[in-house]
């Protein structure tokens, strides 16, 4: 059976269901699934965590960018990605861990318990660790003599390390709108209390309200789980994942941030800025394949447990046509748009336009290799490997071709060196999973191929002409309906998914 739809252990206990005002109500147990949501509706209750998380460093942003000097934007931003950073070394990948092996573990109560308390165990040991060694970090190296930075930046990498963990606790035991529900209340506190740090001009203090709002999600939802060990095989699996895990997160999110941290420290204060400003747009959208992971990971990973092969492909190629189909269109109208958006957002940072242009490419060709990647993760320990060793390259490569551009293009460089990772992260994963399972995605291909070509023709258009102005609106919309016309196959194929009757 799978993970929502309950099961025995070997001594015949079942995991209950629990209706969602319920698990709304109580933290979440390892012994409970929250009742299945449809297919539909789980995907839009997702996609609304993903919308709320990507608000919460969004509008943080906007408002310091806003409402305090040149300056304050990038070194925020640096601080904050110091944070995410260090929880990409274990916490980050203890969630998936999470997401996977309680959701495949379904059957069995008992082991289910153990292994929830074991990964919660595991996740406030090294949120602790490296948070400590996060605050000393940016208290002597990034941010000397900044006592209260410093210890923000710690508290803040435990406030993630418990989000990310939670959460994908919550997501292997079906509470998928309990943790939509939660990022509400976590946005709310975030930035109300910005708002409230801005009007009584605290600004050493800008980073309590967002970690404030990780922690407040992380005590609320912390797992109940009973005694019990797990037997050290399968402890040297999870361990094995975590740390493939980690290397991977380090070779993607982890080079996201650090490529902030690297624009900070340029020393340009006004390419800085920029940079933070180009991050914080392209961020919200690299959020989705985080947030997808936790949804493919669970459903793959009971396939595979069931030994439904078959399943696994099937979910890949529907899952990937329809990621391909949408977030195409997102990423194509946001960088055609983005002359357009910057001016609206950060009218005193056109700059950021070019930046932004390749950081919106680059986390293009991340999101959409979320599915086969997934799909090359949940079949084995070796396939996190595979994946680990992709994503490495990817960074290695990436890096180096970021650190030789820095001097003669400063942080367009950097964007563009992390744009080189990103093409062998994004590519190489999708190519081994279609010659795997023989998919047919030929003709998917040829068309993305042609809607890339149509948004660079608009762009190169647009960079003729004046602007922005009512040319970027209308340059939008050509776009938006071209990619439709490509795509209206897959597109009335998800239409007619989505209004289904369940079954």
């Amino acid at each position: 059976m799978t993970a929502l739809d309950g099961g025995t252990d070997g001594t015949g206990a079942e995991i209950g269901l629990v209706g969602h005002r319920r698990s709304l109500l109580t933290r979440p147990d390892a012994r409970t699934d929250a009742v299945s949501l449809p297919v539909g509706k789980r995907g839009l209750v997702s996609a609304t965590g993903i919308a709320v998380q990507g608000l919460v460093r969004f509008v943080y942003n906007l408002l310091v960018g806003r409402m305090l000097p040149a300056g304050f934007l990038a070194a925020t931003n640096s601080a904050i990605s110091t944070a995410l950073l260090a929880t990409m070394l274990w916490p980050t990948s203890l969630g998936a861990a999470a997401s996977k092996f309680v959701a495949r573990e379904a059957g069995d109560v008992a082991l289910r318990e153990a292994l929830t308390r074991y990964l919660a165990r595991l996740s406030l040991l090294t949120s602790t660790a490296l948070g400590a060694g996060a605050g000393l970090l940016t208290y002597f190296v990034l941010a000397p003599g900044e006592l209260t930075t410093g210890i923000f930046v710690g508290l803040l990498t435990i406030g993630w390390s418990g989000y990310t963990f939670v959460r994908g606790a919550q997501y292997a035991t079906g509470r998928v709108l309990r943790a939509t529900v939660w990022d509400g209340l976590s946005f709310v506190v975030a930035v109300g209390g910005l708002v409230l740090v801005l009007v009584l001009g605290l600004r050493a203090w800008l980073l309590l309200p967002l970690t404030a709002g990780y922690l407040l999600y992380t005590i609320a939802g912390w797992p109940r789980a009973g005694r019990g060990s797990i037997e050290p095989a399968l402890r040297t699996e999870i361990n094995r994942f975590v740390a493939w895990g980690v290397l991977g997160s380090l070779a993607t999110g982890g080079f996201l941030q650090l490529t902030m941290v690297l624009a900070d420290q340029t020393g340009d204060v006004v390419s800085a800025d920029a940079y933070a400003a180009a991050l914080t747009l392209a961020t919200p959208a690299s959020m989705l394949g985080s947030v997808l992971s936790l949804l493919l990971l669970p459903a793959l990973s009971s396939a595979v447990g069931r030994g439904d092969l078959d399943a696994v492909r099937r979910h890949t190629d529907v899952a990937h046509r329809g990621l391909v189909t949408t977030v195409g269109g997102v990423f194509g109208v946001l960088v055609v748009g983005s002359r357009l958006i910057v001016a609206l957002i950060w009218p005193r940072l056109s700059e950021a336009v070019p930046v932004l242009e390749v950081l919106l490419v680059a986390t293009f060709l991340l999101t959409v290799s979320t599915v086969v990647t997934e799909s090359i993760r949940s079949y084995s320990e070796h396939g996190a490997r595979v994946v680990a060793l992709i994503r490495s390259a990817g960074f290695v490569v990436g890096l180096g071709v970021a650190v030789a551009l820095i001097p003669g293009m400063s942080v367009i460089g950097i964007a563009l060196g992390y744009l080189v990772g990103m093409v062998i992260i994004g590519s190489l994963p999708m190519v081994l999973v279609w010659r795997r399972d023989r998919h047919r995605w030929g003709a998917l291909m040829l068309r993305v191929l042609a809607g890339t070509v149509l948004a660079g023709a608009l762009v190169g258009l647009r960079s003729a002409a004046h602007g922005p102005g009512w040319l970027d609106v209308a340059m939008i919309a050509v776009f938006a309906l071209g990619w439709a016309l490509l795509h209206r196959s897959d597109l009335m194929a998800m239409v007619r998914r989505s209004v289904r009757p369940r079954t």
